[in-house]
């Protein structure tokens, strides 16, 4: 979206929409789907570029409740660390979290200097990273169509995860 935004001439308009998503948390792992009430204490989130959006906010609602039992693990994909949105306040969560939260970013174009995983989400990094499927696992999805349809939704649905029951997008 930034590149898009980047190569706009000024005064030129925009329309911009969203959200458009049917999901609604409450907290304490209690979630409105599509107009279904649903609960889910292991939380996954699979998101890219400026689709972490909704994730962050669903993981500073988890952040904020009290309520121990609902855990958070992310995976979030990236070019490179400067392309990283979010990273203090992400950090912020993962520590005010107690362990609740954990995030692990993925980049496809890293320095030298990064540490952490490189490369592109695949079934490797996602069965590594997020909770495995369970009856009170669920995934959320959102970032490019490439990353969701190429590599996260099949990887996650040949370990388990059926769309529309535990595996959905913002």
């Amino acid at each position: 979206m930034s590149n898009i935004l980047d190569c706009i001439p000024i005064g030129e308009q925009v329309d911009v929409q969203g959200p458009m998503g049917e999901n609604v948390y409450h907290g304490h792992g209690k979630f409105e789907i599509e107009g279904k009430e649903r609960r889910f204490n292991k939380i996954s989130l699979v998101l890219g570029g400026s689709g972490l959006t909704p994730g962050f906010a669903l993981i500073g609602r988890v952040v904020a409740t009290t309520d121990q039992d609902v855990e958070v693990r992310v995976v979030d994909a990236n070019k490179s660390e400067k392309d990283i949105l979010l990273r203090e306040e992400f950090d912020r969560y993962d520590k005010e979290g107690k362990g609740r939260v954990k995030i692990t970013h993925v980049l496809s174009h890293p320095s030298d200097e990064w540490k952490g995983l490189k490369g592109y989400v695949n079934a490797d990094i996602i069965k590594k990273s997020l909770f495995a499927p369970g009856e009170e696992s669920v995934v959320f999805l959102c970032g490019p169509p490439g990353m969701i349809q190429k590599a996260a939704l099949p990887a996650l649905k040949d370990w388990g995860y059926v769309e529309d029951e535990n595996l959905f997008g913002f």
